[in-house]
């Protein structure tokens, strides 16, 4: 349960962080999002889960950075075409701001695949098998 709520807050503090610089630049709606929100998929899939540093090998976070880029344009394809047009009103910056938005769904795409990310990658490694010493062999016996 804990490292669910980790990966869900720091997907939500990279997704509302690049979602609030949307918001800031008019909410934008053109390929500037895509990469956007795919941005925030490479970022959330490398800092949850398993630290870059604890990866066994060099390639393991590339390829979730890769990998959480698809995952964050793709969803932000998917969620851009089938949400429903309602209207959230945000305080101070906007009078309304569409849910279909990039501000919204960036924050959105954050919290989920850092949820997702946390709880498949975020377990520490199997504990090594103990192994057993052999007997030592007395040669006090034995006669030269």
């Amino acid at each position: 349960m804990g490292r669910a709520l980790l990966g869900l807050l720091k997907g939500l503090i990279v997704g509302g962080g690049l979602g609030y610089g949307l918001l800031k630049l008019g909410n934008p709606d053109n390929v500037l999002v895509y990469i956007v929100c795919g941005l925030v998929g490479a970022v959330v899939g490398v800092l949850c889960g398993r630290p870059p540093w604890r990866a066994e090998t060099f390639w393991t976070p590339i390829i979730k950075m890769v990998f959480g880029f698809g995952v964050g344009a793709g969803l932000y394809a998917l969620g851009h075409r089938y949400v429903p047009n309602l209207y959230v009103s945000v305080q101070g910056f906007a009078d309304s701001v569409p849910l279909r938005s990039g501000a919204v769904l960036a924050t959105a795409i954050g919290a989920l695949y850092g949820l997702f990310v946390e709880v498949d990658d975020g377990g520490g490694a199997p504990p090594a098998p103990k192994r057993k010493a052999l007997p030592s062999a007395d040669l006090s016996d034995l006669d030269p």
